[in-house]
């Protein structure tokens, strides 16, 4: 092994490390420089060792963005502990299975979300404003625990919208292949300022907003949350080059945020959702930048990117990050010829171990080739263009067979959102006893009182098969939506279902 494969291995905190010793006064988090975060993790690894977190033991942080959030995340890496981000939307039921599940040594919360940590859990509790004051106490002695990069470092529970939530297992390696791959795909280095408002409990946040930050030497400006004004104010003022985001937020800018070039940025990313070709053409028509859209998942980081250097297609998610490997195939995991729709399956150090304590669903979620190479079965459905690259087009679990024909629910939905006074559609699938399933539609109107269903249905109609034209429309003040802004079909078919 390589000196620069065993860095790239063991990267996180030994970046922290570096930079702290090497330029100890750059900032790496708001004002907060690189000595001071090495040393407040370091003091916070300390104090949790002193409460009981031993090795191995799971950490949960349920909390909203602060630096106190990044210190536990830190400091319970340091100890040696796997941290267990937990949405903070999450109230006592979903928690109380993340907790249980987990085994949770201790749990990190914040003052807001503490009176909603579950009743069965009788653990020690730690409110974030004491990780940071013991952050910042020199009395308090440095602790570091060494772990190998095989070691499980983050425990991250999916959504659940298929089923029971299951736990990624993300190990040492796993993040700094991560930290790695998004640092040199998208020219990442220690002059940059990134404005971070996506949540920390998310692979997009943590993995490749806080740990690319750290990979390269860079700043983080971080905010608990969006907030469109405050967003656009921090782009014009010059002082960040980057900024991630969701679908929906690159939607509230454009809504808010006059025309013309944001100074000194030079890299937008959206993921988590699709982002609407509209949106995309809107938001270089306003603002002469080309958003970067990117793919991935909570249990492989990122694997597909659009190309920082060379075109950028609406609608496609781009190559394989480096050192990522990607295929398309059909139900039998046979490869598919191009321009033809299959499941994405990725290989690479970024993939994760497996799931926590369910060899079941491990062992489902994998296919093996015959020289032995490990794949992950993403469960989205996608297509590859040799010059676009890949294109996401739905998932498998919600593929819609209408009479024997094949629907993609994202290609309505693309030709929804294009039609002038729709903001954002989901379709579903609704049981029909003749045709097994008929495709329905929700769409979220831009503040117009009265969009014409017909009308909208006739635009259809002209442009799609017939059997693709949902059969009913609903307009909805909101569709609900996951803390990533993400659509929640879930919640539309037990609507559906009604």
């Amino acid at each position: 092994m390589s000196a620069r494969t065993r860095h790239f291995r063991t990267m996180i905190l030994d970046a922290l490390d570096l930079h702290a010793r090497v330029r100890p006064a750059s900032f790496a988090i708001d004002d907060v420089t690189y000595g001071e975060l090495r040393d407040g993790a370091s003091r916070v690894a300390e104090r949790l060792r002193a409460v009981g977190v031993a090795p191995g033991d799971r950490v949960v942080l349920y909390a909203e963005n602060s630096l106190g959030f990044v210190y536990a995340y830190l400091g319970a890496l340091r100890a040696g502990a796997i941290v267990v981000p937990a949405n903070v939307l999450y109230r006592e039921s979903d928690l109380a299975r993340i907790v249980e599940d987990s085994g949770a040594r201790v749990m990190c919360v914040s003052a807001q979300s503490r009176p909603f940590v579950a009743s069965g859990y009788s653990g020690p509790v730690v409110d974030l404003a004491d990780v940071v004051a013991w952050a910042i106490d020199a009395h308090i002695a440095p602790y570091a625990c060494d772990r190998t990069p095989d070691d499980t470092a983050l425990l991250v529970y999916t959504s659940g919208t298929t089923g029971r939530a299951k736990g990624a297992m993300l190990t040492h390696a796993n993040l700094a292949a991560i930290a790695s791959q998004v640092t040199r795909a998208w020219a990442w280095t220690s002059g940059d300022t990134l404005l971070l408002t996506l949540p920390l409990f998310h692979i997009h946040g943590l993995c490749a907003g806080v740990n690319g930050t750290l990979a390269t030497g860079a700043r983080l400006l971080l905010r608990e949350r969006f907030e469109v004004s405050d967003v656009i104010a921090t782009l014009r003022a010059g002082k960040t080059t980057m900024f991630f985001g969701v679908p929906t937020m690159y939607v509230r800018i454009l809504e808010r945020a006059d025309s013309g070039p944001f100074p000194a940025v030079r890299l937008f990313v959206s993921g988590s959702a699709a982002l609407p070709a509209s949106i995309h053409e809107a938001f270089a028509a306003r603002f002469d930048a080309s958003i970067l859209e990117r793919y991935g998942s909570t249990e492989f980081g990122f694997a597909l990117t659009n190309r920082y250097d060379g075109a950028r297609y609406p609608g496609t998610v781009g190559f394989p990050f480096p050192g990522v490997r990607v295929r398309l195939v059909d139900a039998n995991a046979c490869d598919i010829p191009d321009g033809e729709i299959g499941e994405i399956l990725v290989s690479g150090p970024n993939v994760c171990a497996g799931y926590w304590r369910d060899a079941d669903a491990t062992a489902a979620a994998f296919v093996n080739d015959t020289d032995g190479t490990r794949w992950f079965r993403s469960g989205d459905l996608g297509t590859f263009d040799t010059e676009r690259g890949y294109a996401i087009v739905g998932r498998t679990k919600e593929l819609i067979i209408s009479g024997g024909f094949n629907i993609y629910p994202r290609e309505i939905e693309d030709e929804l959102v294009s039609i002038d006074g729709i903001r954002a559609a989901a379709v579903i699938g609704r049981p029909d006893a003749a045709r097994g399933e008929l495709p329905v539609a929700y769409v979220e109107t831009e503040g117009v009182a009265d969009v014409d269903i017909e009308a909208v249905l006739a635009t259809l109609r002209a442009r799609l098969a017939s059997f693709k034209v949902p059969r009913e429309m609903t307009i909805v003040d909101e569709l609900p939506r996951n803390a990533m802004g993400k659509i929640d079909k879930p919640a539309l078919r037990a609507r559906s279902a009604m």
